[in-house]
């Protein structure tokens, strides 16, 4: 039975037709025009209350059909949305890098991001703003965050961006709080290191760092990150702070152009003493692995004097006991017998 009604239900204008179609047979069998009259009030009533009472069941194909239209209705206006938001999100952006721009106490020429080199001790990115953008060699780069890192070659149209996260990185730093200065290295991963503190200054965790004055690449006051992580080891007499990166390094797309050389004269007397306390690392590990090398030997030397004596002392026993034995069993002096 209810398998009928589904057939009657999904078929009803078929059911309909062929309920029409016998009437209209019969009402050709009948010829009386007043029993035509009566019959066709009858059946168009009958007809009138058959579609309003199944007027309530829906009709499959159509169901198909406004799925269809509201499925396609549905990815149009998820795609509107998508693009909405996206448009929202450049729009901020946009602004915050107009905002900065014009807040910049400095020139500074935009640029966009249009490659990326990465290595295990290197992070370079490439922009398309060159030498005719008056573009050079050692210009600082950075965007609305904070700072990114300098210019480190540069063609006609183009330009590399060595960036903080290098093996290379010695910026002159301070905390933006209590103006505290130390050096930010980069010691690998994601993260940044301030280093020179020592442990009597007050540093805490959320501190702002920013560069100093003292830099003779980078323009003062620039965000550099926020220590994430303080650790006290005992080995030293400083703190070890990690600093997280206010730049998001993975979705760079926009920087500025600090349009201003750095001193010459100052970076190139800080890169000699770099070399020279380099060089003077190498050379105090260099002596500290000499005079291990040496104590070791002396180490060794002594043990080795040390078992010697020892067999020594162990042999003239060996010989004392052997001496023992052979006057034991030696034969008695005739003088002795007597």
């Amino acid at each position: 039975m209810i398998r009928i009604i589904e057939l009657l239900v999904r078929f009803k204008e078929y059911v309909v037709l062929c309920l029409l179609v016998a009437m209209s047979f019969l009402l050709m069998t009948f010829g009386n025009a007043a029993k035509l009259r009566g019959f066709r009030i009858i059946l168009i009533s009958s007809v009138g209350l058959l579609q309003e009472s199944l007027a309530w069941l829906p009709n499959p194909l159509t169901i198909l059909s406004d799925n269809a239209a509201l499925r396609e209705e549905n990815y149009r206006l998820s795609r509107e949305v998508a693009q909405t938001r996206r448009a929202i999100a450049e729009n901020d952006r946009f602004h915050a890098l107009l905002q900065f721009r014009d807040s910049a106490d400095f020139s500074v020429l935009p640029a966009r991001i249009v490659g990326r080199i990465m290595d295990k001790s290197r992070y370079y990115l490439t922009m398309n703003a060159g030498v005719l953008d008056s573009v050079f060699t050692g210009m600082p780069i950075l965007n609305e965050k904070g700072l990114v890192g300098f210019v480190f070659s540069s063609a006609r149209h183009h330009s590399i961006i060595q960036t903080i996260l290098d093996k290379d990185t010695r910026i002159a730093a301070k905390i933006e709080r209590n103006g505290i200065n130390g050096i930010v290295a980069w010691e690998g991963g994601a993260a940044l290191y301030l280093t020179n503190i020592a442990k009597t200054e007050d540093v805490k965790e959320g501190d702002m760092v920013v560069t100093s004055d003292y830099s003779s690449r980078y323009p003062a006051n620039i965000i550099i990150g926020r220590i994430v992580e303080k650790k006290d080891e005992a080995t030293t007499l400083f703190w070890k702070l990690r600093v997280e990166p206010a730049v998001h390094f993975s979705s760079l797309e926009y920087v500025f152009v600090g349009l201003q050389a750095p001193n010459e004269e100052q970076q190139m007397v800080e890169d000699l003493l770099e070399k020279r306390l380099k060089k003077g690392d190498v050379n105090r590990e260099t002596s500290t692995r000499a005079r291990e090398a040496i104590r070791d030997a002396n180490r060794l030397n002594r043990e080795a004097t040390r078992e010697a004596a020892k067999e020594a002392e162990r042999q003239a026993a060996r010989d004392s006991i052997k001496n023992a034995r052979e006057r034991q069993n030696a034969p008695k002096d005739s003088s002795d017998e007597n």
